[in-house]
């Protein structure tokens, strides 16, 4: 308690010391978490920054959130930082993290970053997996150094018609892993079409790279500027790889398409979002184009009931076919793609443990040394749906309700039977007239062969100062 008080009072000081600056956000929250079986239940830890551990079914948490901006050099240059800390009051020892920490440099349309922090929150919160199968907001943010657009800027010349946006990032990766300490580079390219005032369609390639670390088994992986290169630019390895480096692409590479459509119609904004994975050169090349998460979020003016309403549905269980497809064109094996997992870099597209992407992948528990080895669930078909609104002007309300079915993978981990699962969620928030506090209440429940059997119930006090 001691530590926790410490802890407020500091953000309170930061508070008065920066209050004259041009944007300043903060708040305090307290927020206490309770589960009927071993752990909590789904949507209370995931989907959450990797804030809270799965070790124990109470979690007494104090955590506070600051950020800001101000303009320097004659307003041409915007200054933002922020940082989120929590404390951890429920575990055998007091236990103190920092989920986000950053600032950033704006300079007309650039933006360089620099820190640990999360992508923005898109669909309302309402998503299973943040619109895109393979970046959600389900893990704690990892260091990293970021060059990007500020969002989508025009294109000459046919600035009324096109928009673009792009993104570069190098990060490294600091939990306990198979390959550890490994790098992972992170590039976005989006282009943006404009129909008309009220119809938009986008297109999004991203792409993840693991490179570097060392191994207790095949010792330092390769580095310097010029393996770098053939990492970025996805080529073989060269004669310092290893053999499955020299047969493939160097490192483990993935990634994603994300299309996009954009409709408003009176007070209404509708989207349709279809977020598809590739591991692989025959993943780029869709032979799994069966395997998607479809989005559809409609959203109006805020006041009603339902202000805004989410539906997503996720299959991946093709995978390319199975892991003996031969192709007719190039004649050579592919399939089993093994989505998020890699024979390498054997601790997959996790971190502490959580999926980087969407959450209803399933990764392996972590072993006796803190190490998670990939994924033991990849092959899922699921249904998703969310909504949220208003039942006054002072209450609001937010649920989600989740069922999937997992087929496990196609070698290592297949689930027969199928397991069945439901996840859901329900949340009330009760906003002050007269104080900036917030009060909430969360309850959920989850039932099937997944997890136990469990009920969670929730309540948490926010001062936003």
């Amino acid at each position: 308690m001691r530590k926790s008080f410490l802890f407020i009072i500091f953000l309170l000081y930061t508070h008065l010391s920066f209050s004259q600056q041009n944007t300043f956000n903060a708040t305090i929250e307290a927020k206490g978490l309770s589960g009927s079986g071993k752990t909590l239940p789904f949507w209370f830890t995931h989907n959450q920054l990797g804030k809270y551990t799965t070790s124990s079914n109470l979690k007494l948490v104090t955590e506070g959130n600051i950020s800001g901006s101000f303009l320097l050099y004659n307003d041409k240059i915007k200054l933002s930082y922020g940082t989120e800390l929590l404390f951890c009051g429920s575990e055998n020892r007091d236990n103190v993290k920092i989920i986000q920490a950053y600032a950033g440099l704006s300079w007309r349309n650039i933006s360089l970053k620099a820190g640990s922090f999360a992508d923005e929150e898109v669909l309302g919160g309402l998503s299973a997996s943040n619109g895109n199968i393979l970046r959600s907001r389900n893990y704690r943010p990892y260091p990293k150094v970021s060059l990007s657009t500020n969002g989508y800027i025009q294109i000459p010349f046919v600035e009324k018609m096109f928009r673009f946006k792009a993104e570069y990032d190098e990060g490294i990766l600091e939990d306990n892993r198979i390959i550890r300490h490994p790098h992972i580079n992170h590039g976005m390219f989006g282009v943006q079409v404009l129909a008309n005032n009220t119809l938009r369609f986008s297109f999004e390639v991203n792409r993840y790279i693991f490179w570097g670390g060392f191994s207790q088994q095949y010792g330092q992986m390769p580095g310097g500027l010029k393996n770098y290169i053939r990492y970025v630019l996805g080529l073989k390895g060269g004669s310092d790889f290893l053999e499955t480096d020299k047969l493939n692409v160097a490192g483990n590479q993935l990634g994603s398409y994300l299309l996009t459509v954009e409709k408003e119609v009176g007070d209404y904004h509708l989207e349709l979002r279809v977020s598809h994975p590739f591991e692989d050169g025959s993943g780029m090349m869709l032979y799994n184009f069966k395997d998607n998460m479809y989005s559809f979020y409609i959203k109006k003016t805020p006041g009603s009931f339902i202000d805004e309403f989410l539906f997503e549905y996720l299959y991946s269980k093709n995978q390319s076919g199975n892991p003996c497809s031969i192709s007719d064109k190039w004649k050579l094996p592919y399939g089993g793609d093994n989505y998020f997992n890699h024979g390498v870099y054997g601790s997959g597209f996790t971190y502490l443990g959580y999926s980087m992407g969407t959450p209803l992948f399933t990764p392996v528990e972590k072993n006796a040394h803190g190490i998670t080895a990939g994924f033991k669930n990849n092959r899922v078909s699921a249904f998703h749906t969310g909504a949220k609104g208003y039942l006054s002007k002072q209450i609001s309300w937010k649920a989600m309700l989740t069922y999937s079915r997992n087929f496990g993978t196609y070698s290592n981990h297949p689930n027969n039977p199928v397991s069945r699962q439901i996840y859901s969620l329900l949340q009330v928030n009760w906003k002050s007239k007269s104080l900036p506090i917030i009060i909430s209440t969360i309850a959920a429940a989850d039932f099937g062969s997944m997890t136990e059997k469990q009920l969670g119930f929730g309540l948490s006090f926010k001062w936003e100062l």
